[in-house]
């Protein structure tokens, strides 16, 4: 049977939409290193893989393994190219059984550390078993979408949509709404937390209720970062006029924005704040640095599994997630970013998203002082509109301008 599921996991649209599924656990010793390969194979090409192609690879990527493991991997990847495939529902529905098992498993270690005391909170478990039914496919509570054409166009209406406070970027897309997930990811020091302040002042004049999770630098420096931004003034300003902005702030933001330094938080920790307070916008900076419960033998696994649960809280607590995420070595000194420039899960990740937005600037940061910012839409389920554009980013006033 894994010689059949690994022939199956060639066809890439099928490691694609059974990724979250699949666990390196599945397969035993050398067909797990093939595994490993496949993986990496997809993430980087984005095709259908071959027998031949996965053996390559493999020496590619182990050069030191002896010879004689060399001939097994070359047996087993024989024997694959001569097994059935089996068809796409039968596929499934195995990964769905071992998936099942699996989580079982994983539930019961958390049940025996709660029973030890290593583990207080009873919401990990809760996660754990809402994950078997989501995942598995165990739940068989659908609701049904009754015909409506008339709802049908009127939840299509850009009237829906969030405004992007980006002109340049609001001329092609008008926005995001409700159920959204968003991927703003670039290199490091090129803008991402810039933009997404820049956003969230944005939404905020607007009257939307925003939360902002901060991870990657103590908060009160993006918080700064918000207000500089909101009054499109430098620190300088602020700083003369301490007691005007912050009473202005306070009195038109106060109760729509909140702030969290989120250092070490487990994802379900803001599924909770989100079912209970309710906001129309969320931001999370950065993504990839949050835990998810679960246990995964490679990073591009927990990242997938990170990913598709920002894109359920967009979808079931009803609101916009913004997503910051790290661009990987590849992106450096590029100007055009698209979403497989990601860091780590490029598909998995990229799957998950309704829009993705890389900002590039065409040389290193470190060795250049240049604020061209260009944008690259290269996900868009809003409207189809995919291009670029580029701004001038103004690091004093936290602002992008065409």
């Amino acid at each position: 049977m894994e010689q059949q599921l690994l022939k199956k996991l060639l066809d890439h649209n099928f490691f694609v939409e059974n990724q979250a599924r699949v666990h390196r656990a599945y397969f035993p010793a050398e067909l797990a290193a093939l595994y490993d390969t496949m993986v990496k194979a997809h993430e980087k090409y984005d095709t259908d893989l071959t027998p031949e192609w996965v053996l390559a690879l493999h020496r590619e990527y182990n050069p030191s393994i002896t010879a004689a493991a060399r001939r097994n991997i070359a047996n087993l990847l024989d024997d694959i190219t001569h097994v059935d495939s089996p068809p796409d529902d039968m596929a499934a529905d195995i990964l769905t059984s071992l998936y099942r098992k699996e989580a079982a498993r994983s539930v019961a270690n958390v049940a025996i550390d709660v029973i030890n005391g290593k583990v207080d909170d009873l919401s990990v478990l809760k996660s754990s078993l809402d994950e078997i039914n989501s995942d598995s496919g165990g739940s068989e509570e659908f609701v049904e979408v009754k015909f409506n054409l008339q709802e049908f166009l009127d939840g299509k209406s850009d009237d829906k949509l969030f405004p992007f406070r980006l002109s340049v970027l609001r001329e092609q897309i008008i926005g995001l709404g409700r159920g959204n997930f968003c991927i703003i990811f670039a290199r490091p020091d090129v803008g991402k937390t810039a933009y997404g302040v820049y956003e969230c002042a944005g939404f905020l004049q607007q009257g939307l209720r925003c939360v902002y999770f901060a991870n990657e630098e103590p908060a009160h420096l993006p918080f700064l970062r918000l207000v500089s931004s909101i009054y499109e003034c430098s620190e300088e300003t602020l700083a003369r006029n301490t007691d005007k902005i912050g009473g202005d702030f306070a009195r038109d933001y106060g109760e729509n924005f909140s702030m969290y330094d989120c250092v070490g938080y487990d994802i379900t920790t803001i599924k909770r704040y989100v079912d209970k307070h309710k906001p129309d916008v969320v931001f999370i900076d950065q993504l990839d640095k949050l835990t998810v419960q679960g246990n995964y033998n490679r990073d591009d696994e927990r990242l997938g599994k990170l990913y598709t649960a920002a894109r359920e809280i967009a979808k079931t607590g009803d609101c916009l997630v913004m997503a910051l995420s790290q661009a990987s070595a590849e992106a450096e000194g590029k100007q055009f970013l698209h979403y497989s420039m990601l860091a780590g899960a490029r598909t998995s990740k990229g799957a998950e998203a309704d829009m993705a937005i890389g900002i590039g600037c065409p040389h290193s940061i470190a060795f250049e002082d240049d604020f061209r910012r260009t944008f690259t839409v290269s996900k868009n389920k809003i409207n189809g509109w995919h291009g670029h554009i580029t701004t001038l980013l103004d690091q004093h006033t936290v602002t992008f301008n065409a």
